[in-house]
């Protein structure tokens, strides 16, 4: 790891290290559903990564609501032998009254002694919130309360265009990985590309980064780096003048 990206792994080390939830804000594509994974993975606990995704229809989210507000579900978490790491993405597109019945259904839970408040807490559970620069991270009570209740641990993941300095390396993993899924032998990418990258701001962070590099290896003949000119012609039309001549 290099840069920013061991510097958010570090940040994550408290939720890793001592199960306590733990919530993920950042805006689309930054990486969130990424770290969930990691975190998984380095718990070493056994079991698996139950996602319960709420960027789902609101029957889905029923369904979903219903199985996280079962009697036995919190009490199978917290003495099953392999224990999982429930992710509960999007917890920002739950409606309001399923995260209100949520809320209280963990407040009941406390009240009534079955799972005390610091076990609850202890869980390991991992949650995602999208933001962006126009809202706040908390846009509305019940999702504030919500938060509160289930996750001790808030983490906001800066956006691409803070975290640049990540580019080069995430850049030779994509290559990398579009190498091993085409079995192609694309060979890094030029400086000059490497720049353009950087000039960049990416408005929707590593997803499009990713989707760029794809892009340009595959317009690459194998044996050769990605030149400037297998760039997508937005990429290039939207970095000023004065850089490109630069």
């Amino acid at each position: 790891m290099r840069g920013g990206r061991a510097d958010i792994l570090q940040e994550i080390e408290p939720a890793i290290k001592s199960g306590l939830n733990l919530i993920l804000y950042g805006e689309s594509g930054v990486g969130k559903d990424y770290l969930a994974r990691v975190i998984h993975q380095k718990r070493k606990w056994e079991g698996e990564l139950m996602v319960y995704d709420c960027e789902q229809t609101v029957r889905d989210q029923t369904r979903i609501v219903g199985q996280l507000t079962s009697p036995i579900f919190f009490q199978k978490l917290r003495r099953s032998a392999r224990k999982n790491t429930v992710f509960v993405r999007r917890v920002d597109l739950l409606q309001a009254h399923l995260l209100a019945q949520l809320s209280d259904f963990l407040v009941e839970l406390g009240k009534r002694g079955a799972v005390p408040r610091n076990e609850l807490l202890n869980l390991g559970l991992i949650g995602s919130l999208q933001t962006s620069n126009h809202s706040r991270p908390l846009h509305n009570f019940q999702l504030q309360r919500f938060s509160s209740i289930l996750f001790c641990l808030k983490m906001t993941i800066p956006p691409l265009r803070q975290r640049k300095r990540e580019i080069p390396g995430l850049a030779e993993t994509f290559i990398s990985q579009f190498n091993k899924e085409q079995k192609r032998k694309v060979v890094g990418i030029l400086p000059d590309v490497l720049g353009l990258l950087l000039q960049f701001d990416w408005p929707d962070n590593i997803c499009e980064l990713r989707m760029e590099i794809e892009r340009a290896a595959t317009f690459t003949r194998d044996y050769e780096p990605i030149k400037p000119s297998a760039l997508s012609e937005r990429l290039i039309k939207s970095i000023p003048k004065s850089c490109l001549l630069h």
